[in-house]
């Protein structure tokens, strides 16, 4: 028991933003055009800008942000640890399986054209977050049409 208490202790040590923590992402589709059903593999790379200083835990604000230890300057594939919107949302699926690769995949169900972003929380910088550029994906069904009939994509 004392072993597993001494684990879960606060740290005496811990880092804060010193300046405001900054975060761009670089993301990319593995095809822009694919056919229903056929998996498109997603990947992204985050770098982390910003100064972050060691203090003590106990000198802090309630409510303070802080760290165990300073983001990563770059992370190069992190496409597992973003979130992932599409648009339109129905008729596309992404994986919930985690990849070894730490990448992400999404499968389409159905043609048209689908506009995916992605988003990533900024530390310390509350209901902020960073976002990709959009990635425009083309997807055909077994004729070569791209839009369902009845409906503008």
């Amino acid at each position: 028991m004392l072993g597993l208490s001494a684990c879960d202790q606060a740290p005496r040590e811990v880092y804060v933003p010193e300046s405001e923590p900054q975060v761009e992402l670089a993301v990319r589709a593995s095809a822009l055009e694919v056919s229903v059903g056929e998996p498109v593999v997603l990947h992204a790379e985050r770098w982390s800008r910003g100064e972050w200083k060691l203090v003590e835990k106990r000198e802090l604000d309630s409510g303070q942000c802080w760290l165990r230890h300073p983001p990563e300057s770059h992370e190069e594939e992190v496409a597992d640890n973003l979130r992932w919107e599409a648009t339109p949302s129905a008729g596309v699926r992404f994986n919930k399986t985690p990849r070894s690769d730490h990448s992400r995949s999404a499968v389409f169900d159905q043609p048209g054209k689908f506009v995916l972003r992605a988003s990533s929380r900024i530390w310390c910088r509350p209901g902020k977050q960073a976002e990709g550029r959009p990635i425009e994906i083309l997807v055909r069904d077994d004729s070569g049409r791209t839009s369902i009939p009845g409906q503008d994509h």
